[in-house]
């Protein structure tokens, strides 16, 4: 009996360490199709989703601004569907940035298809300003004009962090962290 027993916990060790040897099979080789620099940018852009969602987060906005509970009820009527407006956004940037290099990298690129890719960027960017902007006017009903002041301090903020990297890949106010500054 003692024998019929230690059989069936080994055959359930050897079953459980089969699929999990068949599944980390299947992940290396899924894993594998993506070259390390759409692993590396994937992950990048998912950090700085996750950044950017506790920017946008009720408790974020609620303590920055001290928002009373009327506020966190008006507040929650259009932040969700601004959230999800602009992570269906960055998601098709994504996407559209993976078919960018894709095809750049390409032996036979097709400079047509890149140019129309790049003015979905454009075009993509252009609505997640919109969105933007239209969240701000939204928020800014709400608020008092304490609240006004620190939220454009707030969204000033947030802008700044839109600038592109510089040469050498530095961030900074004017497109570069370091550098000449041009006054008007």
């Amino acid at each position: 009996m003692k024998t019929v027993r230690n059989n069936r916990w080994m055959i359930w060790a050897i079953l459980i360490l089969a699929v999990m040897n068949i599944t980390t099979l299947i992940t290396l080789l899924v894993h594998r199709s993506h070259s390390p620099e759409e692993i590396k940018a994937a992950s990048f852009l998912q950090a700085g989703a996750d950044n950017a969602s506790m920017r946008y987060s009720g408790r974020y906005f609620r303590e920055q601004l001290s928002l009373n509970r009327d506020q966190m009820k008006r507040f929650s009527e259009f932040n969700p569907e601004f959230r999800n407006n602009v992570r269906n956004i960055n998601l098709k940037l994504i996407k559209i940035r993976h078919q960018m290099i894709r095809e750049m990298a390409s032996e036979t690129s097709d400079t047509e298809k890149l140019n129309i890719l790049s003015d979905s960027v454009g075009h993509l960017h252009a609505d997640l300003k919109k969105l933007t902007y239209k969240y701000f006017m939204d928020f800014k009903k709400i608020c008092n004009r304490e609240q006004q002041e620190k939220l454009e301090q707030m969204f000033g903020e947030m802008f700044a962090g839109d600038n592109q990297p510089g040469p050498n890949m530095q961030r900074g106010p004017y497109g570069r962290g370091y550098g000449r500054r041009f006054n008007n």
